[in-house]
Parts: C-alpha cells; sequence; structure tokens
C-alpha cells in the first residue's frame, strides 16, 4: 500500500466537516471572551489568515484520495483547535472578557 494512501475518503470528509465545525465554533466564541473590537477583529484576522494559508499548503502538498477542497477545509480548521480550545476552557469557567 502506497503511504499517501493512508486515510479513506469518508474519514478525510468527516474530519473535514469537524475541523470546519471547530472553525465556526472559534469564530462564534471570540466575541463573548475579547475586550474591544480592535482585538477581535485582530483574533479573527489571524485565524482566517492563518487558516487560508496552512489549508492551501495541505491542499498542495497532501495526496489524499479525496477533492483538493475537502484537504484544504481539513487544514483551515486544523488551525482553530487551540483558539476553540482556550474559548471551550473559558466557557466551561466562566472567565471573563481579556
Amino acid at each position: 500500500m502506497p503511504a499517501t494512501t493512508f486515510a479513506s475518503a469518508w474519514q478525510c470528509y468527516a474530519a473535514a466537516f469537524f475541523a470546519a465545525s471547530i472553525a465556526c465554533y472559534a469564530h462564534c466564541e471570540t466575541p463573548h471572551f475579547t475586550l474591544g473590537m480592535p482585538r477581535r477583529e485582530t483574533a479573527h484576522a489571524v485565524l482566517i489568515v492563518v487558516g487560508l494559508a496552512f489549508g492551501a499548503v495541505c491542499a498542495v502538498t497532501l495526496e489524499l484520495p479525496v477533492p483538493r477542497w475537502v484537504v484544504f477545509v481539513a487544514g483551515f480548521g486544523v488551525v482553530h483547535v487551540p483558539a476553540a480550545a482556550i474559548l471551550f476552557v473559558k466557557r466551561v469557567g466562566r472567565a471573563g472578557k481579556s
């Protein structure tokens, strides 16, 4: 089995859906925990720009059995995982804006 076929198509679609959901969560929760509009806009912009760059690199370099847009979406969403985790912990701990 070639090294590039380590994931089946349904796993790639599932990962992309899950990653896109995480990205949505991060962007929806950011305003609740970020003080001031400039900080919110900066947080959104950084996540989007880094997500676009990482998604593009993933789509170009990875050879998976799915369309490149699925790989792009998965890469875009993966960048949002740390932010979403932090926002989730803040939500559970009922933290204020920072």
